[in-house]
């Protein structure tokens, strides 16, 4: 069968945000990317999100699909937004989810959901946000695991997060469909060099790394800072931040700790660009480094890859399951400054070495499609669809292993 209609719910946060603000990331390059691909097919396509500004409430079209603005995300006002004709319902995160069952049940639809990040994971990996359990995070915990065995289907990124989805969780793993997120290839592109750095103020000579992302805990920006103040005897070494704060005292924390490093007049806080920018800050870098304590995947280190930059990431199982070491990139201990500070001074050292990991990264990207996510979404959509959400019904194909 064809499916004609879906509806995407994306109660966290915006897609229309500016991509780096508030809560607005990956997960909004993400649901936007799927929105886009789905309309190009010819799927008509509505995302559910909560009003963004004070009284930006109804829809607005955008790149072929609509974006509903809904004031309170109760079950009944989606189920309304979304009507009658909706097929499927695929949720985004574990707040998301829970709207989506609700929705689910008042529309008599399919429901799909897309964890972008499972808390026990985050938990379990070594960082400061996580030394404890708060309340609200004992929640969402809860939460996911009534999502992970509700839903009809999932669609994950990784089959590292299949496996978790399933051990941690509890989902039954035929409901599972592996889809790596895909990059917009058109959007993100190699560029001159010389010329995004002309554009953006910085030096011919300046080693540049590039982080792209909100500066959250769990993201490691405070390993980068680490990382930078072991390479200071680099006279041109420079870091540069793109993204907005999501913790007030975290952020200032990283000023602090640059300043204490002896590095804060080699660190530029850019913060938020529009999303038609980043990728002169791509190719503005010698090198992009994403060093997170946990990654679910990484858009960020797609999108650099797709301009033909060499990444340097944390070896966790997102980015770790499309970058291959020494070939399309480099890997480096999660939370390990010393280790993420050689990675980058032999690229920096090695012209050769960062021209053929950025080729290497090129050719990988290329085959990391919307097109291919979105074939293996609607793979799970219409089996869902076909067979009411049976288990046992679903086709093996589907199965991440």
């Amino acid at each position: 069968m064809t499916v004609r209609s879906v509806g995407l719910l994306a109660l966290h946060s915006c897609p229309l945000t500016a991509l780096g603000t508030g809560k607005a990331g990956g997960m909004s390059s993400y649901v936007l990317g799927l929105a886009r691909e789905f309309s190009r097919r010819g799927i008509t396509v509505k995302i559910i999100t909560n009003e963004h500004t004070e009284g930006h409430g109804g829809g607005e079209l955008c790149d072929g699909f609509e974006v509903v603005h809904v004031a309170s995300g109760a079950a009944d006002e989606i189920a309304g937004a979304l009507g009658a004709d909706c097929e499927l319902i695929h949720s985004h995160y574990w707040v998301s989810g829970l709207a989506g069952m609700g929705v689910a049940r008042r529309l008599g639809a399919p429901h799909v959901t897309t964890f972008h990040t499972i808390g026990v994971v985050k938990e379990e990996a070594w960082v400061p946000a996580f030394a404890g359990m708060t309340e609200g995070h004992r929640e969402r915990v809860q939460a996911e695991g009534v999502v992970a065995r509700g839903v009809d289907g999932i669609v994950a990124w990784t089959r590292f997060e299949a496996d978790a989805l399933v051990s941690m969780l509890g989902a039954e793993r035929e409901r599972i469909a592996v889809a790596p997120i895909g990059v917009d290839t058109d959007r993100f592109r190699p560029l001159d060099t010389a010329e995004a750095r002309r554009c953006l103020g910085i030096g011919a000579d300046e080693e540049t790394l590039l982080y792209v992302g909100r500066l959250d805990r769990i993201k490691g920006a405070d390993v980068l800072l680490r990382a930078a103040g072991l390479l200071i005897k680099r006279p041109w070494l420079r870091v540069r931040f793109v993204g907005g704060e999501v913790d007030a005292n975290y952020a200032a924390g990283l000023r602090t700790l640059a300043a204490d490093l002896n590095i804060a007049d080699r660190i530029s806080w850019v913060g938020p660009v529009p999303n038609d920018e980043l990728p002169w800050h791509y190719a503005a870098a010698d090198v992009v480094v994403v060093p997170s304590y946990s990654e679910s995947f990484s858009i960020a280190a797609t999108e650099a890859m797709a301009c033909g930059r060499p990444v340097v990431a944390s070896n966790v199982p997102g980015p770790a399951s499309f970058i291959e070491d020494g070939v399309s990139g480099r890997l480096a201990p999660a939370g390990d400054a010393p280790a993420l500070a050689r990675s980058v001074g032999e690229l920096l050292d090695d012209d050769a070495l960062r021209e053929r990991l950025g080729e290497g990264a090129l050719a990988a990207a290329r085959g990391m499609t919307w097109g291919a996510s979105a074939e293996t979404a609607l793979g799970l959509y219409e089996r869902v669809i076909e067979v009411g959400g049976e288990v046992g019904s679903l086709d093996s194909s589907l199965r991440s292993e």
